[in-house]
């Protein structure tokens, strides 16, 4: 019952970007968000040659928002610059994950690596949390019944109405695939290279490392049976890193949709990454399990649990 309380705790988020495009032009950013760890109520994001006070309040960026978007001439590289990281923010978890570990750094290393890899801005990123109450929400629910995004009342009126409907259902469907992802969480161990590896304190969401499944789990006997010369080594991407004042992380990976993988690190070890299969584990294993994507495999061994599911079924109320 408390995780469920955590799991739907709303922080606002208000971030501040600093950064310079190639010709060296000073450009300024802030996005205001509502998340939980599993869903985004709220978002918006703008960009501008002048620079916001960091210590604003968020219903004052909020209101400024609301102010900067409803101009009628607005530059169109800084419209261009809202647009794709308002796609990013929107379609990823990077502000979520804000919210389930109470953490910033990935957040702000996610954003600013984004604005230089798509906007070629080179970044520095800002973000602040706080918790939401009931009477902070109401604003929120509020400032989406009127939206203040000009662009975003152009499509509605171009649209119909209907598909504020189908786009709430989508927004539902949304928040429900990350619960989904955490039907099935696995322990893994890590696996170790003292040369060659990543450190701990270097490894970054979105990083794929390689990881040894228990051999007690029901995904590894599936998966030896199935595939000659499995041995449990995945590789699997980083969803989340949570560490503690004593130096010990708790790092979630994606496994499969549905599956999620979690190993545990401390001090100064170093974890290997997803590389070209070597040639010292193709000997070992006689075909590398890198060249076999985890989803497949994983999709493998989800499927035939369905199946025999299924079957368990059929024969008990047939």
């Amino acid at each position: 019952m408390e995780t469920d309380l955590v799991i739907r705790a709303f922080i606002i988020i208000k971030g501040f970007i600093d950064a310079k495009d190639e010709r060296g032009n000073a450009i300024f950013g802030t996005v205001l968000s509502l998340v939980s760890r599993r869903e985004m109520k709220y978002l918006s994001v703008m960009f501008s040659h002048e620079e916001s006070i960091k210590s604003i309040s968020w219903n004052e960026l909020l209101d400024l928002h609301k102010e900067k978007m409803g101009e009628s001439e607005r530059d169109p590289m800084m419209i261009r610059h809202e647009d794709e990281l308002y796609k990013f923010l929107q379609s990823g978890n990077t502000l979520n994950n804000v919210a389930k570990n109470r953490n910033t750094k990935q957040a702000e290393q996610s954003i600013s690596r984004h604005c230089l890899d798509e906007l070629k801005l080179k970044t520095v990123s800002f973000i602040e949390y706080s918790d939401a109450m009931e009477n902070d929400m109401a604003v929120f629910e509020n400032e989406l019944e009127h939206p203040a995004d000009k662009s975003k009342d152009e499509t509605s009126q171009q649209e119909p109405q209907t598909d504020s409907s189908e786009t709430d259902e989508k927004k539902a469907e949304k928040s429900d695939e990350p619960k989904a992802k955490e039907d099935i969480v696995i322990r893994c161990e890590p696996i170790l290279a003292p040369v060659g590896g990543v450190p701990m304190n270097e490894l970054r969401i979105g990083d794929v490392v390689m990881v040894q499944l228990p051999e007690d789990s029901v995904f590894f006997k599936l998966l030896s049976r199935n595939i000659e010369g499995f041995d449990g080594v995945v590789s699997a991407g980083i969803t989340g890193i949570l560490q503690n004042e004593l130096g010990t992380a708790t790092i979630s990976l994606s496994l499969a949709e549905g599956v999620t993988g979690v190993i545990k690190l401390s001090g100064k070890v170093r974890i290997k990454m997803m590389t070209s299969p070597t040639k010292e584990h193709n000997k070992k294993t006689g075909k590398g399990i890198g060249e076999i994507p985890p989803n497949f495999i994983f999709g493998i061994a989800v499927a035939v649990i369905m199946i025999a599911a299924l079957a368990v079924l059929y024969y008990i109320f047939w």
